[in-house]
This record gives C-alpha cells, sequence and structure tokens, in this order.
C-alpha cells in the first residue's frame, strides 16, 4: 500500500500560510478607539444580547423553552460571554478585555441576590476572572502579533533596499562597460558629420552619399538609445509584474548590455538557444537581473579569458537555463555559503556579497529553483529552472 503521509514540511508549509492569513485578518493597533469604533458598538450590542439571554428565565423569553430556564443552559448563557471579552481583547488589547470582564461582572452580580447555590458570590467572581486572564492573553498575543507585523514590514523594506543596493553594485560594473561601448558609435556620428560637413563645404556634395552616411549615423544612434534603455530598464525599481516571457529574449537582452565586457576580458559567448522553448509566467525585468547577475559574475571569474556559454532547454515541464564558465571556480567550502547575504570571495569595492542571495529570492518568488556546479579550475554552471506556463490550467483556472 503507498505512503500517503503528507510530508512534515508541506505540512508546516501549509499551517505558516493558514497563520499568516489568519493575523492578517485580525485587527490591527491602529483601530479607532473610543464611542466612535463600529468595534465598540458591535461588543456592546452583544453584551447586550448575552445579558438578555443570561436574565431570560425572568423575561417572557421564559415561556420559550427550558434552554432559557435549566442550570445546564444556565451556565452555557454565560459561557457565551467569553465572545464579546475576546472580540474587545483583540480589537482594544488589555484594556479592552479588562473593560469587557468588568461589564460581566456588573452583569452576573445581580443574580448572586437569588442564586440556589452555596457561597453565590464566590462562583460568579472565579468564572470573570479566569474570562479576564483569557481575555488579557489574548491580548498579550494580539500585541506581539502587532510586533511581528513591524518586524516583517521593516524586514521586507530592508529586503528591498539591499537588492536595490546590490542591483546599483552591477550597475555601476554595467556602466563602466557601456559607457566604452556606447563611446564607439558616438565616434562614428561624429566622423560622419565631420565628412559630411567637409563634403558640403567642398562643394563635393552628393545626395546618395549623404543619405548613406546620414543612414549610418542613425544606425549608431539607434543604437546607442537600445543600450541606453536597456540600462535604464535594469537600473529601475519596480514591483514584480507577472506576464509570459520569452526566456530567450530576456537572455539577448542580458547580452546586450554585458557583451562589450565579455569583450574587453577576452570571453567568448556561446549562444546555445532553443528554438522550441516554451515562455513562462515571470517578471522580464527581475529575470533580467537574476541572469545579468549569473553572467557579471561567469565573466568576473575568467579574468584571463575563457568560454561563457548560455543554454536553454526544456524538460520535464520546466524551462532550464545554464550559465557555464570555464573560470576558476569555487571551492567545497565556499560552495554551501554560496547564497548566504553579505558573503562574497570577490575584492573589496567589487561587491557586497548579496548577488546570489538576491538571485536565489527572486527564482523562489518565481516558484523555480536554482543549482550551482563547480570544480577549481574548471568552472562552474548556474542552473535555473523555471516552470512552464501551462496554457490549459490557465484557461481552467479563468473558466
Amino acid at each position: 500500500m503507498a505512503n500517503t503521509a503528507v510530508p512534515k514540511s508541506v505540512r508546516k508549509h501549509w499551517a505558516d500560510r493558514v497563520a499568516i492569513k489568519i493575523a492578517d485578518r485580525l485587527p490591527g493597533s491602529q483601530v479607532s478607539r473610543g464611542v466612535r469604533s463600529p468595534h465598540f458598538w458591535i461588543i456592546a450590542v452583544l453584551m447586550a444580547v448575552l445579558t438578555l439571554v443570561y436574565y431570560a428565565g425572568h423575561t417572557p423569553l421564559a415561556n420559550l423553552g427550558n434552554f432559557f430556564t435549566d442550570d445546564f443552559p444556565h451556565d452555557l448563557h454565560r459561557a457565551l460571554f467569553l465572545l464579546p471579552i475576546i472580540y474587545a481583547a483583540l480589537t482594544f488589547r488589555v484594556w479592552g478585555a479588562l473593560g469587557a470582564s468588568f461589564v460581566l461582572l456588573c452583569v452576573v452580580l445581580p443574580r448572586t441576590f437569588y442564586s440556589p447555590y452555596a457561597d453565590p458570590l464566590i462562583r460568579p467572581l472565579i468564572f470573570v476572572l479566569l474570562i479576564a486572564f483569557v481575555g488579557v492573553l489574548a491580548a498579550i498575543l494580539m500585541d506581539r502579533i502587532d510586533e511581528e507585523r513591524e518586524i516583517i514590514r521593516r524586514l521586507k523594506e530592508s529586503r528591498e533596499q539591499l537588492i536595490h543596493a546590490e542591483k546599483l553594485t552591477s550597475l555601476g560594473q554595467l556602466a563602466a562597460s557601456i559607457a566604452h561601448e556606447i563611446n564607439n558609435p558616438l565616434a562614428g556620428v561624429l566622423t560622419y558629420t565631420k565628412l559630411l560637413a567637409k563634403k558640403v563645404s567642398g562643394d563635393t556634395f552628393e545626395k546618395k552619399e549623404a543619405l548613406d552616411y546620414l543612414a549610418k549615423m542613425e544606425s549608431e544612434v539607434s543604437r546607442c538609445s537600445r543600450i541606453i534603455r536597456n540600462l535604464l530598464d535594469f537600473s529601475r525599481q519596480t514591483e514584480p509584474h507577472f506576464k509570459l516571457v520569452d526566456i530567450n529574449q530576456v537572455l539577448e537582452q542580458v547580452l546586450a548590455m554585458v557583451g562589450h565586457q565579455a569583450q574587453i576580458q577576452k570571453v567568448e559567448i556561446v549562444k546555445e538557444f532553443s528554438s522550441s522553448l516554451p515562455k513562462v509566467m515571470a517578471d522580464f525585468d527581475q529575470l533580467q537581473q537574476v541572469f545579468t547577475n549569473l553572467t557579471l559574475n561567469a565573466i568576473q571569474a575568467m579574468s584571463g579569458g575563457g568560454k561563457l556559454t548560455l543554454r536553454t532547454s526544456v524538460a520535464n515541464s520546466q524551462v532550464e537555463v545554464d550559465v557555464q564558465d570555464t573560470g576558476c571556480g569555487i571551492s567545497k567550502e565556499n560552495l554551501s555559503k554560496l547564497f548566504t547575504p553579505f558573503f562574497t570571495t570577490k575584492e573589496k569595492g567589487k561587491g557586497i556579497g548579496l548577488g546570489l542571495a538576491v538571485v536565489r529570492r527572486i527564482i523562489e518568488r518565481h516558484k523555480g529553483r536554482i543549482k550551482v556546479q563547480s570544480e577549481v579550475g574548471k568552472g562552474t554552471t548556474f542552473s535555473i529552472y523555471l516552470g512552464v506556463h501551462d496554457d490549459e490550467k490557465d484557461k481552467n483556472t479563468r473558466s
């Protein structure tokens, strides 16, 4: 018989998700206080209704049945006061729990004057104290949840700032390379401009030749514009926007930015792109950041030249992207720390050790995974796996 037990990690994952959703729906500490709060009036109405039920045996409701007169239902009526007290604790914290408990004490005290039980005052006092204790515990728990919310909010802000800091580090490296790349076409434009001016001033102007010069100038300026646009897209800090993305197109845009850096370091770029690669649901800019980071790392690992291979393929309903270099490789002791924030093997000023941590975070956000294989002196291969977009599943979801 097959083992159908749910793995512990899966159970914990779903339990955490349920806990987070419940916490998100609980009232925060910023709810309005006092009689202007709608929560105050909801609690007041609950208290009034339960008080009426509590004393129903002395009202016309007693004629409706034993539920309003027997002793056991009477204990249940008193226990129902837990609802408004817990509500008050969750909404108005400790003072709300204590205030609601005091109201409950005022509700139950009059009944002690005609109670048939021994020690009629002790019983309700103990009951109210227990309920007040539960309410205060719930209020303290909500205060802890508020603190956790604030910590999570600050961590999210810090994470985004760190991601942006790492992006700026990569951007600085790209800018230095792109400055050289932009300089070449601009020099060409300047040369054609001088030639054109010389021909016009020397009365050797020919329309066909002038149009040819202008076409070349337009081509070079367009190239500069494209490079700058890619650089601006990369530097822009945006929220994730998932849409159908062609991985090959992402890699082509990455190579347009890092190609000159590879050329400077005498790194040969080999593209092994699958022509039948399916699209994935992803954020184009974030994937561009991932592969820019990986390719820059690969190029920097081959300071004396080498070969960088970018390979795309599909298997088992996943798109696989390999970034393979023939650089210095990574030692086994460093391999286990590779994705640890602030860990870096680069020289001071060349990186802050967040690149690969950010890469893994982005890939996990895309419900993918990353794998690395490396051997010292032979090179490193980073493999990214992303789920193929399922058109049929998407149609069924929309329907």
